[in-house]
């Protein structure tokens, strides 16, 4: 089992296949081990917390800070906040749910997060939080299916939550075992001279246009594979992938039901079994099956 000491001192980015997969959860688990270290900034893409929770009527957990924790939220959602912050940062302008702003927890509580509408703006505020040295460990809840804009984060590392059971566990599992191949691709900085350079995405139709006897292909980074599981696996059977940017897969966080842990790791296979990190707050009902 993952044992997640790699967000300690890092920026992690946490993106789901789907809505309610489990990432609010996951960072409420993740925050306290990344205090170790010290301060963490909780910072998200869109809103999070309960005010999603209002949008969906689905409950849905807020984000609890401790003293001395740094986030992004709204001047309103600090105020409603049963936690107390001292403004850090202003940040120009205003969204639809007000000016944004960065604060520090001078009391425990909990809140919603509210983040900027483009992921250039978040990779400004991760900077500033860190060159001031006002946290050591950076938390993002990225948005869904959103991971190649989450790349634009810089040297970011990244967690998904996952959510199965007996109804999409074909589809997860191929979904899983993609990115953990993807993931572990080799790095070559320098492309050589016999791989075929890939600038942007990598689709089908850039895959059915490649020159003929290509046997090596080197992309920018795993987030610009745009390929469908089984046509990814077909690909990597037949050439030679490398990275030319490597961003580091933490864990796969699983939420299950009506199946078991045994079951899904099967499912996965061996490589992303070793990334997997089941839901700590997950009941094991004994009647699930495989």
């Amino acid at each position: 089992m993952n044992d997640l000491k790699g967000i300690i001192g890092a920026v992690t980015a946490v993106t789901g296949f789907e809505k309610g997969s489990g990432k609010t959860t996951f960072l409420n688990h993740a925050l306290p081990i990344a205090r170790s270290a010290g301060p963490v900034a909780a910072f998200t893409i869109g809103v999070d917390g309960s005010l999603k929770a209002r949008e969906t009527g689905v409950p849905v957990p807020e984000i609890h800070v401790e003293t001395g924790d740094v986030v992004l939220t709204t001047e309103t959602f600090a105020r409603a906040s049963n936690a107390r912050f001292e403004v850090l940062e202003t940040l120009p302008g205003r969204t639809v749910l007000g000016r944004l702003l960065v604060g520090r927890a001078a009391r425990a509580g909990s809140i919603t997060l509210v983040g900027p509408e483009h992921f250039s703006l978040l990779a400004e505020i991760i900077d500033l939080v860190r060159r001031e040295n006002w946290v050591q460990s950076v938390l993002v809840d990225g948005a869904v299916n959103r991971i190649t804009q989450v790349s634009a984060l810089g040297d970011v590392r990244f967690a998904f939550t996952v959510r199965a059971d007996r109804a999409n566990l074909a589809k997860v599992a191929a979904r899983v075992r993609s990115l953990a191949e993807l993931s572990a691709l080799p790095i070559e900085a320098d492309t050589a001279d016999a791989s075929h350079r890939i600038e942007g995405p990598l689709t089908s139709e850039l895959m059915k246009a490649l020159p003929e006897g290509t046997k090596a292909i080197s992309v920018e980074d795993f987030t610009k594979f745009f390929l469908e599981p089984n046509e990814l696996m077909r690909a990597l059977e037949r050439y030679r992938f490398s990275v030319r940017r490597a961003f580091e897969l933490l864990c796969f966080s699983v939420t299950l039901r009506d199946v078991t842990r045994e079951a899904f790791a099967l499912a996965v296979g061996p490589s992303a079994s070793a990334k997997l990190l089941f839901n700590p707050y997950e009941a094991r009902p004994s009647e699930a099956l495989p």
